[in-house]
């Protein structure tokens, strides 16, 4: 049963409805269970990575000006929708659904917008809390179908759920300092993506509406994610890593073919994030077995990762990604608040 309240402006209105299957990281910046309507006038559009932003002037219960901040989706996955710096008008009326920030009183998520036309934008739905992003094509696989690991690979589906995405087992056997360590993490500040910063391989395989591309150049297998704009270097010529790494988030990677499966082993890496709030110590190591399934001709990354002082079994996930023809967009992330925003 929804329970509304009109605020004495008249201008906001806020609602609870139940959000099923709201995404983690939504959940820990805004409560998915707090609709709130934001009837005002642009006053801003920040189009930019790693998320946009709408600034609308509105006025508050006590009818006093404010201006609320809306998060919406990455710049490079608005583009991809076919949305571009125009998408918001400065200085036009508009009507926003969306969800409370958690800290900010005058914070929000996107969800759909009304124009004075009629006209609706949706990002993320109101009744459920799925961020939609642009729809994928996926290539038919056939009788001559021949893929390889080479190529333009992004995340199946065209809303942010877990698809593509496998089980994932060993977190359970977290240890007291890996307790400890998640304890003192803050999801929100903390976040790499808040930084600019990748994170980890991991979460680079798995962003919805970002782009891979997989290459190889003489002896060197090269992975590009459109997210954070990262390159990660596959030594194919070395079996060891080098004794004078320099730990770094994407750590050092060397690979091997096994028949038609690539395996990367990765070493080196710095303290950082798994995933959510999984987090690793500097010595995490990690393997990948990169194939091809054989029945939709996805990329099928299989990961194992070990760091005996967080968790005591290895951790274990998998992620596919479709083939797209889908062009790469440079990600150039700008960290940080939004723009003008104190």
């Amino acid at each position: 049963m929804n329970r509304t309240s009109t605020l004495l402006a008249g201008l906001v209105v806020v609602s609870f409805v139940p959000a099923a299957g709201a995404h983690h990281g939504f959940a820990a910046h805004f409560d998915p269970d707090q609709l709130i309507t934001i009837e005002g006038t642009v006053k801003q559009f920040d189009f930019i990575n790693p998320h946009g932003f709408l600034h609308i002037d509105t006025f508050n219960d006590a009818g006093e000006p404010v201006v609320y901040i809306c998060d919406l989706q990455a710049k490079t996955q608005l583009v991809r929708r076919g949305v571009d710096e125009t998408l918001f008008s400065v200085g036009e009326t508009i009507i926003v659904e969306g969800f409370q920030a958690r800290r900010d009183p005058y914070g929000c998520e996107f969800g759909r917008a009304t124009f004075t036309d009629g006209s609706t934008f949706t990002m993320r739905s109101v009744d459920q809390a799925r961020t939609q992003f642009a729809a994928n094509l996926e290539p038919p696989v056939t009788s001559v179908t021949n893929r390889s690991v080479f190529g333009k690979w992004i995340r199946p589906g065209m809303f942010g759920d877990a698809s593509g995405r496998g089980e994932t087992t060993g977190e359970d056997s977290i240890t007291a300092a890996g307790l400890a360590a998640r304890e003192a993490f803050d999801p929100i500040n903390d976040n790499p993506v808040v930084h600019c910063r990748p994170g980890s391989p991991i979460r680079s395989w798995g962003p919805p509406g970002l782009a891979t591309r997989i290459t190889q150049v003489n002896s060197e297998v090269l992975i590009y994610h459109e997210s954070m704009d990262v390159t990660r270097t596959v030594h194919m010529n070395l079996s060891e890593h080098p004794e004078d790494m320099v730990p770094s988030e994407m750590g050092h990677s060397i690979g091997r073919w096994e028949d038609d499966v690539l395996i990367i082993d990765t070493a080196g890496f710095s303290e950082g994030v798994i995933s959510g709030s999984n987090l690793h110590t500097d010595q995490m190591t990690l393997v990948e077995r990169l194939s091809i399934s054989p029945d939709k001709g996805r990329l099928r990354i299989e990961w194992v990762v070990n760091d005996a002082e967080y968790y005591s079994e290895p951790l274990t996930g998998s992620q596919e990604l479709q083939p797209t023809n889908q062009e790469i967009i440079r990600y150039e992330c700008i960290p940080g608040s939004p723009l003008g925003y104190e």
